[in-house]
């Protein structure tokens, strides 16, 4: 199948062949690490994105539009998908950092300073709002990801950031 065009093998893959699809991933596997290495820094973090890239176009196969080529529709797909992990990375780096105050909480000199503070620390956190109070926890305490505390929840990820910021708000007024 390596003789046929990408739009034919294209088509192949919208009526559901896979030995198609396979042709389209040996083909284009190599070019797609390589772009996602090159971005994200990590063979692993590649491997990933290139492998999401291609589960995504065989579930999305029958809506997919190429306005180009498919060589460009890939590259772009993987590009978009790699900027949305750095996005993800750079957020939550920037959140840790922010929050780093929390944690510190935790680290005093004493056992009776961190006691202290853990008591009026948990006294604050048990004044936030129940929802929002239970959002925090999961995302701070269990390490749990807003995208998967929206899923366990069943509500919106957006619902999980304002809830979130509004815990963060209560809790540094709570502080104060």
């Amino acid at each position: 199948m390596h003789e046929i065009s990408d739009e034919a093998l294209f088509d192949l893959v919208k009526t559901g062949c896979k030995n198609a699809f396979n042709s389209i991933v040996i083909r284009y596997q190599q070019l797609l690490f390589m772009a996602a290495r090159q971005r994200l820094g990590s063979e692993e973090e590649a491997h990933d994105a290139v492998q999401e890239v291609f589960i995504w176009l065989w579930q999305k196969k029958n809506s997919v539009q190429l306005q180009s080529s498919l060589r460009n529709y890939l590259y772009g797909a993987v590009r978009n998908y790699c900027l949305n992990i750095l996005r993800s990375q750079k957020s939550m780096k920037k959140r840790q950092q922010q929050y780093a105050y929390v944690r510190e909480l935790f680290t005093s000199p004493t056992e009776l300073e961190n006691k202290e503070l853990g008591l009026r620390l948990r006294h604050a956190i048990n004044n936030i709002a129940p929802a929002s109070r239970a959002v925090f926890e999961m995302q701070y305490l269990e390490g749990v990801s807003q995208k998967e505390i929206a899923a366990r929840r069943g509500i919106g990820l957006q619902t999980v950031k304002n809830q979130v910021l509004t815990a963060l708000k209560e809790l540094r007024n709570s502080l104060k």
